[in-house]
């Protein structure tokens, strides 16, 4: 299987010779990252790791989640239903982007309507919030935001958007600004390579402004190489690492730390473009899930740290069925089913999946493939760097039979958000099983949350019956941290930076 990232290992030893452990009295955070965003400081051509552990250091959404996957108060200090279609927002009083502006309405607005433009529909984010019709400024410190249809989920959709400086981005252009980025968050950014690093420093006038001075952030896409770095200093923490590695590392004095998450690792089945037939029989679907020994993989591959999936959510999202288990590891029965689909020799598919950002996931993936090859599917695994693999999503344009995608519902901890894209309302969908969407649709009128907890229950069990995917496991997150980083913890799988202390 080829590597996301081939580089030549005395290209990593030059890496890590360049950085030097930090003084007594520096502080400065050395944060190892997969890559930087490929949108640079564009925050909206993207959504999640690894581009989010940079942009929630500059940017701030007016809605965030908090560790439990609540919603709480950011840019915006309270929000409400004015009707079913309007929502309204009071926004947080004396907030300013690192580059001058005021942070209000206004500001919002302008950011809310580029989204809503023909060349901001074609970002990513867009995708969260296409479904405002207009946005208005009530007064300085609210607007009204107007959907289509009833939205019953709004401001979890825009803890997605994180707020630009408005007046920047309309001058510069999205790529210009990428290059100079301005926000609210803690840090801005100086440099997007200072001795190999991305360079941010601290925003003292932000409303959240950090303990310390400021974070480098490197690209460490090696296992071996990050941890050499942490074992001399060289980074402080590191949230990409293996269950074996984390473990070890404690042994020498290391902070660990397990976090759940909101994700689903998964192999969506690119139904709309596949050629093998036999992959749009709901049986044979089945067939493939049953064959992937998830208790193995969890217990043996990763020390118990993920756990079996087998439904769009994990405990932490909202919609979750805990009475709903994860596919069992049955090979008889599998091989039962491909033979009344009429395969019962197997077939052969293609894969592609991103490895980078995940320590684990390409062994994960290589127990996926051979559980398929027990029952006689040889599956193809094809390496893709995550800049090609968002390309490919975006545009629909994957050529595989499958390929690596989670069921994400970050950042608003909402299952309604992958069901989203794991059907008929993706643009350019890969998975579109009609009968889903109207139930996927009556999941929005509804502002009661219990009956929307119900219905969303009731909608995870009709897409495990669909099996637009095989699932794989529930991502936990393993941080390894310096023993003199104080007050960590993470908030959408990000470092709450702006609480950071070092103490060397």
């Amino acid at each position: 299987m080829n590597q996301v990232f081939k580089v030549a290992p005395f290209l990593f030893a030059l890496l890590i010779c360049s950085l030097t452990p930090a003084s007594a009295q520096d502080q400065t955070l050395r944060m190892p990252v997969i890559s930087h965003p490929p949108s640079l400081g564009n925050p909206f051509m993207a959504n999640g790791l690894p581009s989010a552990l940079m942009w929630f250091a500059l940017f701030d959404p007016l809605v965030r989640t908090n560790e439990r996957g609540e919603l709480e108060p950011a840019l915006a200090v309270s929000w409400e239903a004015i009707s079913s279609t309007r929502w309204r927002f009071k926004l947080r009083d004396g907030v300013a982007f690192s580059n001058g502006e005021i942070f209000d309405a206004n500001a919002a607005v302008a950011v809310l309507r580029w989204l809503g433009s023909e060349d901001g529909k074609s970002q990513l984010v867009a995708s969260e919030v296409q479904g405002i019709s207009s946005v208005e400024v009530v007064d300085r410190l609210t607007l009204d935001i107007i959907t289509r249809v009833p939205d019953a989920i709004l401001p979890k959709r825009l803890t997605a958007v994180l707020m630009v400086a408005p007046d920047a981005w309309s001058v510069l252009g999205k790529d210009a600004f990428a290059l100079t980025p301005s926000g609210t968050g803690p840090f801005y950014l100086t440099d997007w390579n200072k001795g190999g690093a991305a360079e941010v420093v601290a925003f003292a006038q932000s409303w959240r402004a950090p303990k310390i001075d400021r974070i480098l952030f490197y690209q460490i896409p090696e296992e071996t190489a990050l941890i050499q770095a942490l074992q001399s200093q060289q980074v402080d923490l590191t949230t990409t690492l293996s269950p074996d590695a984390a473990s070890d590392l404690e042994t020498m004095g290391f902070q660990t730390l397990v976090t759940p998450t909101a994700q689903v690792l998964a192999f969506a089945f690119n139904i709309s473009a596949t050629k093998i037939e036999a992959l749009r029989d709901v049986r044979v679907r089945t067939a493939l899930n049953l064959a992937v020994n998830r208790v193995a993989i969890s217990n043996i591959a990763l020390r118990g740290t993920q756990q079996p999936a087998g439904q769009p959510g994990t405990p932490l999202t909202f919609g979750y069925d805990p009475g709903l288990d994860a596919f069992s590891h049955d090979v008889a029965r599998a091989k039962k089913l491909l033979e009344e689909a009429g395969y019962p020799d197997g077939f052969k598919i293609t894969a592609e999946a991103v490895v980078a950002g995940n320590a684990d996931a390409s062994l994960v993936y290589q127990l996926v493939q051979q559980g398929l090859r027990d029952i006689g599917v040889e599956m193809e695994l094809r390496s893709v760097v995550f800049s090609d693999w968002i390309r490919k999503y975006t545009t629909g344009t994957f050529e595989s039979d499958l390929f690596s995608l989670a069921w994400n519902s970050e950042p608003y901890y909402d299952v309604v958000r992958p069901m989203e894209y794991y059907s008929c309302a993706k643009p350019v969908p890969f998975f579109c099983h009609e009968p889903l969407m109207p139930l996927l649709d009556q999941t929005g009128i509804v502002f009661d949350e219990e009956e929307r907890r119900g219905r969303l229950q009731a909608l995870s069990r009709a897409y495990r019956e669909q099996v637009p995917a095989i699932f794989i496991l529930e991502v936990s997150e393993i941080a390894v941290i310096a023993d003199y980083v104080l007050n960590y913890r993470v908030r959408t799988r990000v470092p709450v930076y702006e609480e950071l202390e070092l103490e060397r």
